[in-house]
């Protein structure tokens, strides 16, 4: 750090960089001074809306500068893992948007060269920094005994972003809606159960309405000349060392209404949380008993800065880590993987 200012650089200035530069920039000591894009008119609008000293077309630029002491990679899922890697390598810090990787792989290369360098590499997984997951695991952890069955799912009627851009490219994003958003259910689930160790994956994948150009959503940059060759529609049947099974439900278009949810079941108590809100389950007295909670509503993209910020200076693990990651990037190969191969169980 300089001068004890933590300093903060973004890689990439698409839609996701605004929120994190309005979070690393409301939090005391800590600078946001650059951000690199390769779109000169999009980094100069970026860097005029946030009040950012200057920018750079080559990320290269950022990681050869002595005081930067991290980077935010806010950039098509493909380049998470070469860019992220040659950060580290540099002496930065990184922070990578979700998905962590296109495959296991490459997730796994992002952790040997954390392991070497000793840099602290984080996920951005923002469901677990909401008030919502802490209740729901302290809950969990306390009061639903023995964990078995969960189901998970988000669901969108019209949401595919950036139509034919890296978005529905299978080889830049890795896959469809799995990658983009049922990340984060998956990821609240398995924390809630406390990230069981899967085993097996059963899955089926459908691409009905994005080969057709139906089914967009405001999200991203679109491309009329690119193509959509991803799913918008999986169902995946998940089997855990413990016994436990999850079912998880992911959409970019279909004929039914916006819906994401956790549910979680335990031989004492239940969990669900949908649509942001929070209900908990369990017997009192012999009878069923509900609860509502009240949760703090809190940014949860300050949250995540907050906790990056922290481990980098400590040393400590992210609640978000690659290892973690990694668990997810795995279970949606095998999801591919098992859809290929007309739904046949795959092992992990």
């Amino acid at each position: 750090m300089s001068n004890n200012v933590f300093k903060v650089a973004l890689i990439g200035a698409g839609s996701i960089a605004h929120s994190h530069a309005e979070a690393y920039m409301s939090l005391e000591g800590v600078e946001v001074p650059i951000v690199a894009d390769i779109n000169t008119s999009r980094a100069q609008e970026f860097i005029t809306r946030h009040g950012i000293e200057s920018w750079t077309e080559d990320y290269k630029e950022i990681l050869g500068m002595d005081d930067i002491d991290a980077v935010v990679l806010c950039l098509p899922n493909y380049l998470h893992a070469p860019i992220a890697i040659e950060a580290m390598r540099a002496g930065k810090h990184v922070l990578v948007e979700k998905p962590m990787a296109t495959n296991a792989k490459e997730a796994q290369e992002m952790i040997d060269v954390r392991d070497e360098t000793g840099k602290t590499l984080m996920i951005t997984m923002q469901l677990r920094h909401s008030e919502n997951t802490k209740a729901a695991s302290e809950f969990a952890k306390d009061n639903m005994g023995d964990i078995y069955y969960a189901k998970c799912g988000y669901m969108r009627r019209s949401g595919i972003p950036g139509w034919g851009s890296w978005f529905t490219r299978k080889e830049e994003a890795g896959g469809g809606p799995c990658s983009d958003i049922a990340v984060h259910v998956l990821d609240q689930c398995l924390a809630i159960m406390d990230f069981p160790n899967p085993v097996s994956v059963t899955a089926s994948t459908y691409s009905t309405f994005g080969p057709e150009g139906r089914g967009k959503g405001g999200w991203g940059y679109p491309e009329l000349d690119g193509f959509f060759d991803v799913e918008d529609l999986a169902s995946a049947f998940i089997r855990f060392d413990n016994g436990a099974t999850v079912i998880m439900e992911a959409s970019w278009a279909m004929h039914l209404p916006d819906r994401q949810w956790v549910e979680v079941l335990g031989t004492e108590g239940g969990v669900k949380i949908e649509n942001g809100e929070l209900n908990l389950y369990k017997e009192e007295g012999g009878r069923p008993f509900n609860m509502k909670p009240e949760v703090k509503r809190e940014n949860i993209t300050v949250n995540t800065a907050e906790h990056f910020i922290e481990c980098c200076k400590t040393g400590q693990k992210p609640i978000t880590s690659p290892e973690r990651g990694l668990i997810l990037i795995k279970i949606f190969d095998a999801v591919y993987e098992s859809s290929a191969q007309n739904g046949k169980q795959i092992e992990l």
